[in-house]
């Protein structure tokens, strides 16, 4: 069974996770990430904003890991399109088929409308990159 996950942060990590260690090869796992790096954890940020951590230390998995329990990761890769009914998404570099489909996107930074908010020195943060 087909099961392909849009988004690569730390809902699709833990999904991957589980159903990896409680049904192995019961899935071919495909996960879909916007970010060129692979997935870590976004809660970290702040530390490696503030220089307490490097980037490599906030990191899941590694490569190995992925390959070890047959999940493909599909890194610097945007889904464009889901088709529902014909069980198919494209991306900006492929079209592909799903038996099961989960989004794990996460959330976009919010900035209140407060004074100052909208000048150019405010910015947020969600991303290695914005870091």
């Amino acid at each position: 069974m087909r099961l392909v996950i849009i988004g690569n942060g730390l809902a699709a990590t833990r999904l991957i996770e589980s159903l990896t260690d409680l049904a192995p090869g019961r899935y071919a796992i495909t996960v879909i990430g916007d970010e060129q790096m692979p997935a870590y954890n976004r809660i970290q940020l702040s530390p490696v904003l503030g220089g307490e951590k490097e980037s490599a230390a906030i990191r899941l998995h590694d490569e190995a890991w992925y390959q070890q329990r047959g999940v493909t990761v599909l890194s610097g890769e945007r889904v464009l399109a889901v088709e529902c009914a014909a069980r198919m998404l494209r991306t900006d570099k492929r079209l592909m088929g799903w038996d099961e489909l989960v989004f794990a996107t996460g959330s976009q930074p919010f900035v209140p409308p407060i004074p100052g908010s909208g000048l150019p020195h405010v910015f947020t943060f969600r991303t290695l990159d914005d870091v």
